[in-house]
């Protein structure tokens, strides 16, 4: 698949296709933090299929669902996936982007490749009319929650008894304005 953006050279945003589960699912099991501060358990056997498959709920309109897969390629080497993204445009509102899920490699953490696929992410939706990015981060995730302020996210409004696996979750509702589309 093509790229849709780009986070310096040999890091590229590709679509990520439905046959590709296996591939995710193992990127997943060897990175399972999110899902063990989320849910209390690491990722599901089926988590990759299930995560490909979802939408938002029907009562929600949108535009359309994009699952990227972050990649650093080499033409010497086999690609190497680095983060997943979900990703929503015109959530509810126009120009109301929502990061479902933003998830990098365990591996990446603290050294600042987070921070530039987000950059290229919040560049690449603006110039596809995003006007505001929203997320949701489970409160007591510290690390998801210092990152995203530090990219610039305020919070809204907070969800009580947001069901994740055994745990009950209050969630951070957060938002950051981008300004018109140029």
């Amino acid at each position: 698949a093509e790229a849709l953006f780009s986070a310096g050279p040999g890091l590229h945003a590709r679509p990520f296709a439905a046959d590709q589960a296996p591939r995710l699912q193992a990127f997943m099991a060897a990175n399972p933090e999110y899902w063990l501060r989320v849910s209390g358990a690491p990722p599901g056997p089926r988590e990759a299929e299930e995560e490909l498959a979802s939408r938002p709920p029907p009562e929600l309109s949108w535009r359309e669902h994009f699952n990227l897969g972050l990649w650093q390629e080499d033409a010497r080497t086999e690609p190497l996936l680095q983060g997943f993204v979900m990703l929503d445009s015109d959530l509810v509102l126009p120009g109301c982007w929502h990061i479902a899920l933003f998830l990098m490699a365990t591996s990446l953490h603290g050294s600042g490749l987070g921070q530039r696929w987000y950059e290229a992410l919040e560049a690449w939706a603006r110039q596809q009319g995003a006007q505001w990015l929203r997320l949701g981060v489970v409160l007591g995730n510290t690390p998801a929650e210092r990152f995203w302020v530090r990219q610039g996210f305020a919070e809204l409004r907070q969800r009580q008894g947001v069901v994740a696996g055994e745990r009950r979750n209050t969630v951070r509702i957060m938002l950051k304005p981008l300004g018109q589309a140029g």
